[in-house]
């Protein structure tokens, strides 16, 4: 099966209609469809299945209507944590775009939380706050660690780039003042910039440097200042979080950010060759060519 569905698990809430919108300006794009999901508790009533999945299946037809995109339309029975990432599997969905907010959101999901289906989802996935696309990713954010396991975020960040004519911001956080250090981080993001640049994308990339600052924070306070559109971070699965973040932090940002966080699953490395740096490990969205 080709990958070319966008999975939008949705409660009927504002936040569920905000991903709906971010869901529908990417399938456009991408020529994706979309598949929305209403996840349900195993006691809700029959008479009131049938009035969630009459209500899911009017607004994707009106969605459709006025898009022209497919979009499917179900409700399943279970728990919100494994439901998510089953269906996202069984429709071998491109990647899942989730609507959260304060208190509420998907089945009350709150960021911390909702950080459990980001970890254990084996595609990437969007969460989105009460901001609606409306001019495309202008700016993204990227987050990276200086080593090798930044690759997957930067490929991702590229093929976004490429079709919503994107800056692509890099940045590192460091806590120390030293001026070496500092020259050789900032030659490192020379070269993820060369990189980008190589595949008609543009970039720029800025070290930044706060002593005993927590990393999350600067990374919302950066987004903020240059009216960033997308923040690209990676997660790991199995409870842990990349080297990128550490403990933590990925999860932050997912929690306190209000623009969008997009998270990439990185994949293992199974060699420490120095030519796999920002080397392509997947491409699941098919944009960037391969010699």
């Amino acid at each position: 099966m080709n990958r070319d569905t966008i999975l939008v698990p949705i409660d009927f809430t504002p936040v569920a209609d905000c991903a709906i919108d971010h869901a529908l300006e990417i399938a456009k794009l991408f020529d994706h469809k979309i598949y929305l999901l209403h996840v349900i508790g195993k006691k809700t009533p029959e008479k009131e299945r049938i009035r969630l999945k009459t209500r899911i299946e009017n607004i994707a037809a009106s969605n459709n209507k006025r898009s022209g995109i497919h979009i499917y339309a179900n409700i399943v029975e279970g728990s919100i944590f494994d439901q998510i990432n089953i269906t996202a599997d069984k429709i071998n969905a491109e990647f899942i775009i989730m609507g959260i907010h304060g208190t509420k959101g998907v089945q009350h999901i709150v960021g911390s939380y909702a950080y459990k289906i980001v970890e254990s989802s084996s595609v990437p996935v969007m969460v989105v706050k009460n901001r609606h696309h409306h001019i495309g990713y202008n700016n993204i954010v990227i987050p990276i660690h200086f080593g090798i396991d930044s690759s997957q975020t930067i490929n991702q960040a590229i093929r976004f780039a490429k079709y919503f004519h994107s800056t692509i911001h890099v940045i590192g956080v460091l806590g120390s003042k030293s001026s070496v250090y500092k020259i050789e981080k900032e030659v490192l993001l020379k070269k993820v910039m060369d990189y980008i640049d190589g595949f008609g994308a543009k970039s720029v990339a800025e070290v930044i440097i706060r002593p005993g600052s927590d990393i999350h924070e600067e990374v919302i306070d950066y987004s903020v200042k240059i009216d960033a559109d997308l923040v690209m971070i990676v997660a790991e699965k199995s409870n842990r979080f990349s080297e990128i973040f550490g403990k933590n932090i990925a999860e932050h940002i997912i929690d306190k950010a209000d623009i969008p966080v997009l998270t990439v699953i990185q994949p293992a490395i199974e060699d420490d060759d120095d030519e796999t740096l920002l080397s392509s490990f997947f491409d699941p969205l098919g944009l960037i060519d391969k010699q």
